[in-house]
């Protein structure tokens, strides 16, 4: 449903939001490690990231990558939105351009609700309540050694 690039995103905003109440600032590299991607691949994600305000970069050396208070109330939708847009959320599931209530495809009913629920689900999620949630050892960004 979303695409890999947008998976990494989730997962470095979410790292970067984990790592703000100890007001530190993190460099590509150790963000490309926890998230388990490829340096140049993940500059390019934060760079995108850093664009639509959700998470802020400081140049120089003792610059890097934060979260500041706010952001951490963003939606992961934002993060869908920033990469991937909204579509995925409005388009029909087989690729029909005429998909609706009144011409639906043969997946349309069946998709639609399971569709409106991953939109609310990333709408009501936030980075900070993912973040917290990695800080108390309750869920992992990385894939087990």
């Amino acid at each position: 449903m979303i695409s890999k690039s947008c998976k990494y995103a989730i997962r470095a905003a979410v790292f970067i939001a984990s790592k703000a109440s100890e007001d530190v600032k993190l460099g590509v590299k150790e963000i490309a490690r926890e998230i388990e991607a490829p340096t140049a691949f993940t500059a390019k994600l934060l760079q995108t990231l850093n664009k639509h305000k959700i998470v802020t970069s400081l140049k120089g050396p003792y610059g890097g990558f934060f979260c500041e208070k706010y952001q951490l109330n963003l939606p992961v939708l934002d993060v869908v939105n920033a990469i991937d847009g909204l579509a995925i959320f409005k388009e029909c599931v087989m690729g029909l351009h005429q998909c609706s209530d009144v011409h639906p495809c043969p997946m349309h009913h069946r998709y639609a609700s399971t569709r409106d629920e991953f939109l609310k689900t990333f709408s009501d999620t936030t980075l900070l309540g993912l973040a917290n949630d990695i800080s108390a050892g309750a869920t992992f960004l990385t894939n087990p050694d």
